[in-house]
């Protein structure tokens, strides 16, 4: 297989399974572009030390790869009296208090405004909806709630209120603490849990900000509200993560694949990268080969072109991390190389990049007497390399940049490959160069026609003006 042609990203979640320096290799070689260090566990040391083992091995190797951190966000959990699991039968009633458990049939749920907002009648999910409570009634200050079927509710397990508005923080203590990695390591992408509106991402940016943090937020999608917002949450992010566990507990789970396809189809036209997450290839924890229904969910997200895949417990806690990760860059590679490329697509024109952008595509699109092998831009930010990339071309984007960030930035994004170079912005032929120094790193040969779109100034933001096709001598 060779990983190297594949797409689409592939962002794996690092685990005690998978945090040695040569599974980590492993994992690169198998196609994953970011490793995701999930802030709801471990220490913080242990976080810096796999971010800084990652790094190391992506130097070794000569691959760029991305670093994000997953905040944990503002969570609804429960606790159980004195701290045991309960043997639930269907109907059995339980009493969520804001105090310690006084009984087994007591659960405290924190934080305790949460169950402010119930009523009778409102469903109750916790442990990703393995456990489902209906609300019968309040009484003295507690909720009230039947089981709806026999269950184990387990201490410290999560809890959802499905469709209720919650007025939460959009960042607790935990999250300004594991921030502070940002400062000292190595970190690409910051995702922000529970994203409700546009004023969420702006509180995470100002934090970073006041920390001197450099990276891009990704807000993760999981609930009503985010949905009910999205627009101005695309806006205001730098992607998108499409969390489907939460918000498949969050909203009706028939909703999802309709919910994912136009967060897609959004994040595209807005030149912003969206992830896939949760659950793509869930068996492979346990077994070597996936489900059919999951090789059909990742091919769908693939072929509904999304720009990355996400695998969480499967690299994290599973037995198969390495063979899971193989296993995404196949069925990503496959569908690649099928899907119908539609370069009509049209995205949100907001710069003059976007505008020469696509002419390119007009090009690509009317050119069938020679056809191009490659798409080469010279991009300092980044911008013009996503504004490519959502047209989901059927050729590799090879990125030239002076700019280490945007080399980072850019391993969320579909096909793009990108090279820190120190080519001359004063150039006369800065097309010419770009091809010579792509040439010296082995990414494109002689004999392929190759589409460069670039500025005449090209390490000043926003001034793409220019196009070329030329052949490769």
């Amino acid at each position: 297989m060779d990983a190297v042609s594949k797409k689409t990203k592939i962002v794996a979640t690092i685990g005690p399974v998978s945090d040695s320096k040569k599974t980590i290799e492993q994992l690169i070689s198998a196609g994953v572009n970011v490793f995701r260090f999930n802030m709801k566990h471990n220490t913080v040391d242990w976080h810096e030390e796999r971010a800084a083992r990652v790094q190391s091995v992506a130097d070794k190797l000569n691959v760029p790869v991305g670093i994000l951190i997953d905040l944990q966000g503002p969570e609804i959990r429960i606790r159980t009296h004195k701290s045991k699991s309960i043997e639930a039968k269907r109907g059995d009633i339980f009493k969520l208090v804001k105090t310690e458990p006084g009984s087994y049939d007591e659960i405290k749920v924190t934080p305790v405004s949460s169950i402010d907002v119930l009523k009778a009648g409102d469903k109750i999910l916790i442990d990703d909806g393995f456990v489902e409570l209906n609300c019968t009634k309040i009484h003295a200050g507690m909720v009230y709630a039947a089981v709806q079927s026999s269950c184990k509710i387990e201490n410290q397990k999560g809890m959802n209120l499905p469709g209720k508005e919650l007025k939460l923080p959009s960042l607790i203590k935990a999250d300004l603490d594991r921030l502070d990695i940002a400062t000292r390591s190595k970190v690409d992408f910051v995702a922000l849990s529970y994203t409700r509106t546009k004023k969420d991402i702006s509180i995470l940016r100002n934090e970073a900000t006041k920390k001197k943090i450099s990276c891009n937020i990704i807000a993760k999608i999981e609930s009503q509200q985010g949905l009910d917002n999205i627009d101005e949450i695309i806006s205001e992010a730098d992607g998108i993560m499409i969390a489907r566990g939460d918000l498949g507990l969050e909203v009706p789970i028939e909703e999802i694949v309709f919910w994912q396809k136009q967060i897609i189809n959004k994040c595209r036209f807005a030149n912003k990268p969206v992830i896939v997450a949760t659950q793509m290839l869930q068996s492979m924890v346990s077994n070597v080969i996936p489900t059919r229904a999951e090789v059909t969910d990742v091919a769908n997200a693939v072929l509904d072109g999304a720009d990355a895949l996400m695998l969480s417990a499967e690299t994290a806690s599973g037995s198969y991390p390495v063979k899971a990760a193989q296993t995404m860059s196949k069925i990503a590679i496959f569908n690649e190389n099928n899907r119908v490329v539609d370069l009509k697509f049209q995205h949100h024109m907001l710069t003059q990049d976007d505008l020469v952008v696509n002419a390119g595509m007009e090009l690509l699109r009317e050119n069938t007497i020679f056809p191009v092998d490659a798409i080469i831009a010279l991009s300092e930010t980044g911008y013009t390399a996503r504004s490519i990339s959502s047209f989901r071309p059927g050729v590799p984007i090879y990125i030239v940049t002076s700019n280490q960030k945007t080399v980072e930035t850019l391993t969320l994004s579909y096909a793009t490959s990108a090279f820190k170079s120190s080519v001359d912005y004063k150039e006369k032929n800065l097309a010419k160069e770009a091809v010579n120094f792509l040439r010296s790193k082995r990414v494109i040969k002689k004999g392929q026609r190759i589409l460069i779109i670039f500025g005449t100034s090209w390490s000043k933001p926003g001034k793409t003006n220019s196009l070329a096709i030329m052949k490769v001598n």
